[in-house]
């Protein structure tokens, strides 16, 4: 499948593009991009978050390029251009995050490092930063640094059935004469969902053993399209909506609802890393970031991991929704100016002025 054109989303130069099997048998689609100018810093290796697709990176990849790296992109099995794993294309789904840690390694054996000279860094994005987090051991072999935007690490409170909440709360403000119901602060705010962790994290991991994973987490379906209005994941709407024309023309690249094994898959994953020693297992150096108004991962928990995490820096943009490099120019700066202060790194620089590069 080749990259998909619009003429809001238009494909960028000197793209190729192809497939790489894994070594369970699974197509990757992949595309990369050679780095514009003279001076070059290295490799940058993109990791989409759950749900998205190369195309909705466009933008991304020439700021890359431009800012003198080569780009590598793709997309994780059963979603975008890569081979689907259920026979309904629109379902959500993965047994194990084992296997997009298989996708990733991958991509970079195949691909960016057999591709591009190093330095290598990783930009992951939510779903991408947990895999990213949950493999930082091996990766450390393979990349140098990363950045991850909104890395999955816990699922806010509300987050299920936020219209719910509110309900909720709006009735035991008028049954208690707005004693009660008051929605806490911030500082004694739960850090994710009880609901979810509690409730949907054990449903999934059952419904997972009696051979029913591939179902549709509850009041999930196959809509690929959401209007801009009800989006959880910017306030830019122009480049919201250039998303949903590139799925309205390809809708083939676009998957619905998460299925409960996808569900109990990121589970196992989110709380291996809440473990003691795991924030001090990471080795590879990263650098996270987080948005300050999210509502699709728990910013809280990202900073309770980070606080455990010794070669993690962090970064809150506050008032910014969840995906912080496709939002507005005011958040979006501040991430570049971020990455631009992280990557490739002093010592990085340093050799690379002396090779020349």
């Amino acid at each position: 499948m080749s990259l998909f054109n619009h003429p809001d989303n238009p494909v960028p130069e000197g793209t190729q593009s192809g497939f790489v099997d894994t070594a369970d048998g699974i197509k990757i689609r992949y595309a990369h991009w050679p780095a514009r100018g003279s001076a070059r810093k290295g490799t940058v290796t993109l990791l989409q978050g759950r749900a998205e697709f190369i195309e909705k990176y466009f933008e991304v990849i020439e700021d890359l390029r431009d800012r003198g790296f080569n780009v590598v992109s793709f997309d994780w099995r059963g979603q975008g251009g890569s081979q689907r794993v259920t026979r309904n294309p629109r379902r959500g789904h993965v047994s194990n995050f084992k296997k997009y840690r298989l996708d990733l390694r991958t991509v970079l054996k195949d691909v960016s490092l057999a591709t591009y000279p190093g330095p290598h860094f990783a930009l992951a994005h939510s779903t991408g930063g947990l895999v990213v987090l949950s493999d930082s051991e091996r990766l450390r072999t393979m990349l140098d640094r990363a950045v991850i935007t909104a890395p999955l690490l816990g699922i806010p409170s509300g987050a299920w059935a936020p219209d719910l909440a509110a309900a909720r709360r709006w009735l035991v403000r008028k049954l208690t004469f707005g004693l009660l119901g008051k929605p806490p602060l911030k500082a004694l705010s739960p850090k994710t969902s009880g609901l979810i962790e509690n409730v949907g994290f054990p449903m999934a991991r059952i419904f997972s053993m009696v051979g029913l994973g591939r179902l549709f987490v509850p009041g999930g379906n196959g809509k690929i399209l959401v209007p801009y209005e009800t989006n959880r994941q910017t306030s830019d709407k122009v480049r919201f909506e250039r998303f949903n024309k590139v799925l309205e023309v390809a809708p083939e690249l676009g998957v619905g609802a998460p299925t409960m094994g996808w569900l109990a898959a990121a589970a196992r994953t989110m709380l291996a890393l809440r473990k003691r020693d795991a924030g001090p297992g990471i080795k590879l150096p990263c650098l996270i970031l987080a948005a300050g108004a999210d509502r699709i991962v728990s910013t809280p928990q990202i900073e309770d991991f980070v606080s455990r995490a010794k070669a993690t820096a962090y970064v809150e943009v506050a008032g910014a929704a969840h995906e912080l490099m496709m939002e507005q120019d005011v958040y979006r700066d501040q991430f570049w100016a971020a990455f631009d202060a992280f990557v490739p790194g002093l010592e990085v620089e340093l050799e690379l002025q002396k090779s020349g590069l």
